[in-house]
């Protein structure tokens, strides 16, 4: 074989590696795209509030919002991967609705929380006006793209109850809101102070990966009397618990359930 014909054919040999290697790449980009494709895909997804209607007059306390959900599944949201048609609900009160594609949808002011029911219970909710809404998420908390969500105006009767303050959060009315994270297995505080019978909203974030947390309150130490407990979620995740503080002053007990001497606190009624 000549040197020529040597060449020829090694010339050759380099350009069919070089346009299966095309191929295979447009394939796996292809492949991609597609997958992607299917997890955002929202086509036939639609949430709607059946209750309360919007501008509906309702008597202050408790308000009850229900939904319609077509053509998705809910799920727990305990880290899985996102999946084309499943995900829950975030409902807010009072609360901007989150667009950012890459960010879990959690509100800036206002009350959310997350759920896999079809309905939700907002407690001791103030009179005035308000703004009730849901949104339809994936498993990891960011929406859906287009949107998919529904919201309503209310009016809550019945007579205000003045302004508190709270030590750890933000009040208005009766309603407190409070911050709190772990890490580490620890809480990011050691004290939370709120007004006697307030409607508490603790925006708990969950930032140990792969570890359950949840919080507790307890009327002390021995944590044999519950006052409210939190569902256990596994981070990194957030969650909202809602619940009334008692109406006696005192200084009660909170905790993790799952790690009960590694996490405790003071949780103050004033």
């Amino acid at each position: 074989m000549t040197r020529l014909e040597r060449l020829l054919i090694l010339t050759l040999v380099i350009g069919c590696v070089a346009l299966l290697s095309g191929v295979v790449a447009q394939e796996g980009n292809a492949t991609n795209q597609t997958a992607n494709q299917t997890a955002n895909q929202t086509t036939g997804v639609n949430v709607t509030i059946t209750s309360p209607e919007e501008g509906a007059s309702i008597p202050a306390g408790n308000v009850t919002v229900e939904v319609n959900l077509t053509n998705f599944t809910l799920v727990e949201p305990t880290g899985q991967p996102n999946a084309p048609g499943e995900g829950h609900l975030h409902y807010y009160l009072d609360a901007p609705i989150p667009t950012n594609a890459s960010a879990p949808a959690i509100p800036e002011t206002g009350g959310y929380v997350i759920s896999t029911n079809l309905s939700y219970t907002w407690e001791n909710v103030t009179p005035g006006e308000h703004n009730l809404s849901v949104q339809v998420v994936h498993n990891d908390h960011t929406p859906l793209i287009p949107l998919v969500y529904d919201m309503v105006n209310v009016t809550v009767g019945g007579n205000a109850t003045g302004n508190v303050t709270g030590t750890a959060g933000n009040a208005t009315g009766n309603a407190t809101v409070v911050g709190l994270s772990a890490q580490n297995i620890a809480f990011n505080v050691s004290t939370i102070t709120v007004p006697a019978g307030a409607n508490v909203t603790v925006n708990f974030d969950n930032e140990d990966s792969g570890v359950p947390h949840n919080f507790a309150v307890y009327t002390d130490s021995s944590a044999s009397q519950n006052i409210f407990k939190g569902e256990i979620i596994t981070g990194p995740a957030t969650t909202a618990y809602n619940f009334t503080a008692p109406a006696d002053p005192g200084t009660y007990f909170f905790r993790c359930d799952v790690h009960p001497e590694q996490m405790t606190g003071d949780f103050v009624v004033e």
